[in-house]
């Protein structure tokens, strides 16, 4: 993947990867623009799929978002910010080269919060469409805490992920701040459902089934899938023998 920065308006820059392959005569004429958005402790390297990827603002070179006046915690304030700052500028400058058609979300944990904030503030009024988000790995119920790779990996006896990605856990990590850690496990599930009933776009939603940071279970996927009444279409499953970074599992 090609590397890019983003200056913004606000005097911000965005960094990330982007990979457009080359679209042949019979493709579909519709395809969107997906924009992934990393979870806690990792960066655009970690998603380096043929579309883009972004780091986060306040991880590496990503400036940090603002404080926005009626964003009272720090999620709030990095949703509304790519909503209505950094999604339409990434729109005015990829969609061309690639040839889409629309934005589509792809979010993975804390990712996930972010894109169910943005996708929650999202008006229709902004300068990009959005056509759909993707969650995973966040559920509507929190796990017990664990170490990073029986977290994200779960321990190799479960055989979940190759053995050879867990040598990358040191090279992909990043320091998580502070304030999106105390988010997600202090206060997200006391307003998540704020956002997720004004999404209006199509939701596509797996969690492990071994996920260690969110219980899966039959129960808590119903009450995630409820939670988003204004979705046209909600696509919610367990994704079976994964852990909490699927991504990196065999079930990828």
């Amino acid at each position: 993947m090609e590397p890019f920065k983003l200056f913004l308006p606000n005097g911000a820059t965005i960094p990330g990867r982007y990979n457009f392959p080359p679209r042949y005569s019979r493709s579909a004429q519709i395809r969107p623009l997906i924009v992934c958005i990393p979870g806690g402790s990792y960066d655009s390297r970690c998603l380096q799929i043929p579309v883009i990827a972004i780091d986060r603002p306040g991880y590496g070179e990503s400036t940090p978002a603002p404080d926005f006046e009626n964003a009272p915690t720090y999620g709030q304030a990095q949703g509304i910010y790519l909503n209505s700052v950094v999604f339409p500028v990434l729109w005015q400058t990829f969609s061309d080269s690639a040839e889409a058609s629309a934005i589509v979300l792809l979010s993975h944990s804390i990712g996930a919060m972010i894109a169910t904030i943005a996708a929650g503030s999202y008006a229709n009024l902004e300068d990009y469409p959005l056509a759909g988000i993707i969650t995973s790995d966040i559920g509507s119920e929190l796990f017990e805490a664990t170490p990073k790779d029986a977290t994200m990996l779960q321990p190799p006896h479960m055989n979940l992920a190759p053995m050879e990605i867990r040598q990358f856990t040191e090279q992909l990590n990043q320091p998580i701040p502070q304030g999106e850690l105390r988010d997600i496990n202090t206060t997200w599930l006391g307003y998540w459902k704020d956002y997720s009933i004004n999404v209006k776009a199509p939701l596509l939603y797996g969690l492990g089934e071994f996920d260690s940071l969110w219980t899966c279970s039959a129960e808590t996927l119903a009450v995630y899938k409820a939670a988003f009444p204004k979705s046209p279409n909600v696509t919610c499953e367990i994704v079976p023998m994964a852990p909490h970074c699927m991504e990196f599992s065999f079930q990828s």
